[in-house]
């Protein structure tokens, strides 16, 4: 489902490097937590649990293992990718792999190329769960496939990584890389070839290009803005710089797979610092600057937690436990197996734990350098964990771009999967990354009803169209492909059909009082006698208008009366000879926060024993129309008027059997300044046959059968404006703006299924014996069935 959105203009253009005054000590650059490389399908031996640091003779090993020294600070950056490295072969996207510092191993054939991938809008969830989608092992771990379901996979957004660097040329990740905007400080040039492999590793778990072939990255539609500062000699204030580039670019989020550590190898974690001015001093104030213009900007940086297996996380990972204005902009992950649970090597969210995630991190297949003996390979560190994260924020800002990036994390904690202890926890934080439950909606949601989230918005469930089945049959197919959003707590977007908002309803306690009226013989009008007229009077029922002869009288002798509920009618009949006679009548009610006012004038014709009836009238209701309530943000001054006109026709049979039918046919309009503003030309219809015998047992019984359609529209054209799209976020900013689209839909007809009614009677006794039964079929059926005996005195 594409949600409604304005996707915001966004200039990718990069920012020129700015040089920074150094810090007086020196700051390393190391890679580390690389204990075995395997090439091929050959299995090497799984690294011990918590024992990242074992070194071996490979070459690789000896590269990783090493330190490069730059102007800076004196600690150094550790990229956070930990224990067994396992190639994977080149060909089909596949290779062999190992087992990480859980300890276990295993043989794993190359991941096969699998189906063609799924491209659009959206799709079913069985149609993104390829052999592409499962190879990495922890989307599937995630629940991706829910959000690729509708539509959202990172289109349009940019994500920026500092790392290694990445290999351009990968096939899984050539397409989404935006050379242009990546930049390496080691040479100050575009050139950001990964010659460590944790770069390209990362990048392929955030966007990792789905084409059938190998694996997919989280947010496989963005693209990535790769910037090259780990690993090498770079200039002082390179990471600020960056994250000033990023910021600048329009990435709505950074990756940080690295932390800073100490002259053991040991990350740096909050619990080691007091204050934010001993954090600045650390970092120095273009880092701290940076970030927190970052964080006015929206943008999300992601920090790895570090892999010592500690109680608390990563210094950067816990920044805003002394800078608030950090939080809903930077998020920590600690790294979880595919079973939820801890991995060994990963440190706790701890200090951190409000602005702390976790996300799969053991075993994680990826792209990798081919110049390093394969294009795939396993890997397992907080270093894998991060970019799922990373990558994340960009699916849910390319399904809901009108969301900013504080709103994101804040939808990325609440929907976590909890795990630990109940609640936030110093373990797992929030809990793991879920990215099927980051969609569904928080709190109530809303229907807007101006062009301005600050306007008034009416509950959903408040905002109903409730018709009868003739009228919602036919507005349900009208409104099937008329679609709109509602807004949640976030105020996002989400697409509904307006049809959605449709009830239909058969009124089985109207059914059912109608049923025990008749059985119990209790409906009968005051009659007046005048000359030659008549005066009849009821009250709580028409039957003044339409008689008692049946169970339902309104639906087989006046329709267009049976659309409210009667409070009073009136009817006055005059005769003008050679049985031919006129009437007038008038009748006042309504259901609800529905008022109805009904008038009819009728000229009756007697041929025989059998009649000939015309009727024309008006039907004036506030609130509704045709019986329907509208109500919330559709409602709101709606006035309505219906013309129709009604033709019946009484014939006797013989034999006390008589036919009677009824034919109307109504030309309905309304307004109102709700989201149904108006309804022009609206043509409805209502049909009854009805066959009735006296003295079907007994001289005096009578028994009657009747067929009856509710009123139904037949044409016709509704206007409504309603909100179809949210404004996107501009930065950090959210858009107040709500897109009302005003559209002219013809209705389509929906021919509804007809009612049947049975009653009998006769004299029993001192009294009356009476039986009656309404079936009102359809989605929300009504029945009604009533015995009774009246005595009369």
């Amino acid at each position: 489902m594409t949600m409604g959105r304005i996707l915001a203009a966004t200039a990718l253009t990069s920012l020129a490097v700015t040089q920074v005054h150094a810090h007086d000590l020196t700051q390393r650059i190391a890679l580390a937590g690389r204990t075995t490389v395997s090439y091929g399908l050959a299995q090497a031996p799984a690294a011990a649990p918590g024992s990242p640091d074992t070194t071996s003779g490979n070459t690789a090993d000896t590269a990783a293992a090493s330190t490069t020294s730059v102007t800076g600070s004196n600690s150094m950056l550790l990229l956070l990718g930990l224990g067994v490295v396992g190639l994977a072969a080149a060909a089909g996207g596949g290779g062999g792999g190992s087992s990480s510092s859980s300890g276990s191993s295993s043989n794993t054939q190359p991941p096969p190329s699998g189906n063609a991938p799924y491209t659009g809008t959206g799709g079913s969830v069985s149609s993104f769960e390829t052999d592409e989608y499962y190879a990495s092992g922890g989307l599937a771990q995630t629940e991706a496939a829910y959000r690729y379901a509708e539509g959202a996979y990172g289109l349009g957004t940019l994500v920026s990584i500092y790392d290694s660097g990445a290999d351009v040329t990968h096939p899984d990740l050539a397409d989404n890389i935006d050379g242009a905007l990546s930049y390496s400080y080691f040479d100050n040039t575009s050139d950001v070839t990964d010659t460590d492999g944790h770069g390209t590793h990362v990048a392929g778990i955030v966007a990792g290009v789905q084409n059938g072939q190998g694996i997919e990255g989280i947010a496989w539609g963005s693209k990535l803005m790769i910037l090259q500062g780990v690993g090498g000699s770079v200039p002082a204030g390179s990471y600020a710089d960056a994250v000033t580039r990023s910021v600048n670019a329009g990435a709505v989020s950074m990756n940080n797979s690295w932390a800073y550590v100490d002259g053991n190898n040991k990350t740096l974690t909050i619990d080691q610092f007091s204050s934010a001015d001993q954090i600045r001093q650390q970092l120095g104030s273009a880092t701290i600057d940076s970030l927190d213009a970052a964080a006015k900007a929206g943008m999300v940086s992601v920090f790895a937690a570090g892999n010592d297996g500690g109680a608390n996380p990563s210094l950067m990972a816990g920044l805003p436990e002394y800078f608030p204005e950090m939080e809903g902009s930077i998020l920590g992950v600690m790294a979880v197996d595919s079973n939820h649970q801890i991995a060994s090597f990963s440190n706790r969210c701890g200090e951190a734990m409000n602005y702390c995630l976790a996300a799969p991190g053991v075993d994680i297949l990826s792209t990798y350098p081919s110049d390093l003996g394969s294009d795939y390979a396993y890997m397992s560190g907080t270093s894998m964990a991060t970019p799922y994260v990373t990558g994340a924020v960009a699916v849910l800002k390319s399904e809901f771009p009108e969301l900013t990036g504080q709103q994101i994390v804040q939808i990325l904690e609440n929907s976590a999967t909890d795990l630990g202890a109940v609640g936030i926890d110093p373990i797992y934080g929030w809990g793991e990354l879920n990215l099927r439950q980051a969609q569904a909606p928080a709190g109530t949601l809303k229907v807007e009803t101006t062009s301005s989230l600050d306007g008034p918005s009416v509950p959903a469930t408040q905002s109903t169209i409730s018709a009868t089945r003739g009228v919602a049959g036919a507005l349900r197919a009208t409104l099937s492909n008329q679609r709109m959003i509602v807004t949640d707590a976030y105020d996002r977007g989400y697409h509904v059909a307006a049809s959605s908002f449709v009830a239909d309803y058969a009124d089985a306690r109207a059914a059912q009082a109608s049923t025990e009226t008749f059985a119990m013989g209790a409906t009968a009008p005051v009659n007046f006698s005048a000359g030659t007229g008549t005066l009849s009077l009821s009250h709580g029922d028409s039957s003044a208008i339409a008689g008692t002869k049946w169970v339902d009288s309104a639906a087989m002798a006046a329709p267009y009366l049976k659309s409210f509920d009667t409070a009073s009618a009136i009817h006055y009949e005059i005769g003008l000879g050679d049985g031919v006679s006129a009437s007038i009548s008038q009748a006042g009610g309504g259901a609800g926060d529905v008022t109805s006012q009904y008038i009819a004038g009728s000229l009756n014709a007697r041929f025989g024993a059998s009649t000939l009836s015309m009727t024309v009238g008006n039907l004036h209701e506030d609130g509704g129309f045709l019986g329907t309530s509208v109500g919330g943000a559709f409602g709101g001054g709606l006035s309505s008027n219906t013309h129709f006109v009604q033709l019946g026709m009484n014939v006797s049979l013989g034999d006390g059997t008589t036919l009677e039918l009824t034919a109307a046919n109504g030309n309905s309009s309304f307004s109102g300044n709700g989201l149904l503003q108006s309804g022009s030309g609206l043509r409805s219809n209502a049909y009854a046959i009805g066959l009735s015998k006296t003295g079907f047992l007994t001289g005096d019984d009578r028994i009657s059968v009747g067929v009856s359609t509710p009123i139904a529209l037949a044409s016709g054209k509704l206007t409504m404006s309603v909100p179809t799209a949210v404004g996107a976020a501009i930065g950090n900013t959210r858009s107040e703006k709500v897109v009302m689209t005003t559209a002219s839909v013809n209705i389509e007809s929906a021919a509804p299924q007809p009612d049947l009614q049975i009653g009998y009677s006769r004299k029993a006794g001192i009294g009356r014996l009476g039986a009656g039964l309404v079936y009102e079929p359809g989605q929300s059926s009504a029945m009604g069935v009533s015995l009774g005996w009246t005595a009369r005195f």
